[in-house]
């Protein structure tokens, strides 16, 4: 029994290393992108031997792709459980903007890791934000076997709009902070970005579809 113990309580300081390597190096990539993420910088902040890094992750970049990875897979799981069947398109479509918003909330470093990644033309995270960002477009599809003539186009645009302002706010928040005089990231801020948005989703739809069509 005591060696299963003593095994437990190292599989559970692995993993709470794991763990705290994954959040310290989400942050150093999300504010000074992969090449200037420091190895030893990221263990220090995490309060680990360098060492550790490469024993869990094989190297820098393996930390990167695992950072990544759970990233848009956390954010994914998220979604999923917003689209579940139940309630009417538009209440499906509501739900899981809404649990982006709270997931971006809890996790405000997200926009900026990906954002970095794209510029730096990562090729591995144009496929993981493809993968896991696809299901929001499953909110949309009731809509489209619906109504024959709506276009994809004009979806594609909805989306996009929608897209920039759930974000915006995460990416440009020391911009909008001086522009306006206030964070624009506290719970206050948010509550408002919440409303904001809902009422924009309203707005959209109504210009998409007839009268009443995705309520029910």
């Amino acid at each position: 029994m005591g060696g299963s113990e003593r095994t437990d309580g190292r599989e559970e300081r692995s993993d709470r290393t794991v763990q705290v390597l994954i959040q310290s190096a989400r942050s150093a990539f999300a504010s000074v992108g992969f090449a200037a993420a420091s190895v030893r910088d990221i263990a220090g902040d995490a309060g680990v031997n360098p060492a550790l890094v490469r024993y869990h992750f094989g190297s820098k970049d393996g930390l990167y792709r695992r950072v990544l990875s759970e990233t848009m897979g956390q954010l994914s799981d998220r979604l999923r459980a917003a689209f579940r069947p139940e309630g009417s398109p538009r209440e499906r479509i509501h739900r899981a903007i809404a649990a982006y918003l709270d997931h971006l909330a809890e996790h405000r470093d997200t926009p900026r890791l990906i954002q970095r990644a794209l510029l730096d033309a990562d090729p591995t995270v144009r496929q993981i934000v493809k993968a896991h960002h696809r299901p929001l477009l499953r909110a949309l599809e009731p809509f489209q076997g619906e109504v024959v003539s709506l276009q994809i186009s004009a979806i594609e645009e909805a989306v996009t709009s929608l897209f920039g302002a759930i974000v915006a706010p995460f990416l440009y928040a020391p911009v909008l902070t001086e522009l306006f005089g206030h964070d624009v990231l506290s719970p206050e801020a948010m509550d408002r970005r919440r409303r904001h948005i809902s009422t924009l989703v309203e707005f959209t739809l109504d210009q998409l579809l007839p009268a009443g069509l995705g309520r029910e």
